[in-house]
C-alpha cells in the first residue's frame, strides 16, 4: 500500500504553472521524487536554498546504480549543487560535501575519474 502524499495536487499545480502552490503542497504532504526534481528545477532561480537539499538527497540513490550513466547523472547533479552553493556563498561547504561524496564512493573508479575530470 502506498503512503498518502500530495503528489496528485503537486502535479496539477505544476501543470497549471503554479509552482508556489505546488511547493506548499509538497512541503505539507510530500510527493514523489520525480515531482521534487521538477520543483527543484522550478525553484533554482528564485529560491536556490530550496532546490539545494532536493538535489543533494538525489546523489546517493543515483550512485546506488553502478553504471556510467548513473555516474554521469550524479556528476550533473553535483554541477547543479555546485552552482547553487556558489550563488548562496557556500562554496567552501561544497568542497567539503564533494570530498564526502568522493570518499563514500571511492571504489567506483569510473565515477571518481569523472569527478577528477569535472571542472568545479
Amino acid at each position: 500500500m502506498r503512503p498518502m502524499d500530495c503528489s496528485e495536487l503537486v502535479h496539477i499545480f505544476l501543470w497549471e504553472k503554479d509552482p508556489e502552490a505546488a511547493w506548499r503542497e509538497a512541503n505539507a504532504g510530500g510527493c514523489d521524487e520525480y515531482l521534487w526534481t521538477q520543483l527543484a528545477a522550478e525553484r533554482e532561480r528564485e529560491h536556490p536554498e530550496d532546490a539545494l537539499p532536493i538535489y543533494r538527497r538525489q546523489i546517493e540513490p543515483t550512485l546506488s546504480h553502478t553504471n556510467n550513466e548513473a555516474y554521469r547523472q550524479a556528476v550533473e547533479l553535483l554541477r547543479k549543487i555546485h552552482a547553487l552553493m556558489k550563488r548562496i556563498d557556500q562554496l567552501a561547504d561544497f568542497e567539503t560535501y564533494l570530498e564526502s561524496v568522493r570518499g563514500a564512493n571511492k571504489r567506483k573508479r569510473n565515477f571518481v575519474k569523472m569527478l577528477d575530470r569535472a571542472k568545479w
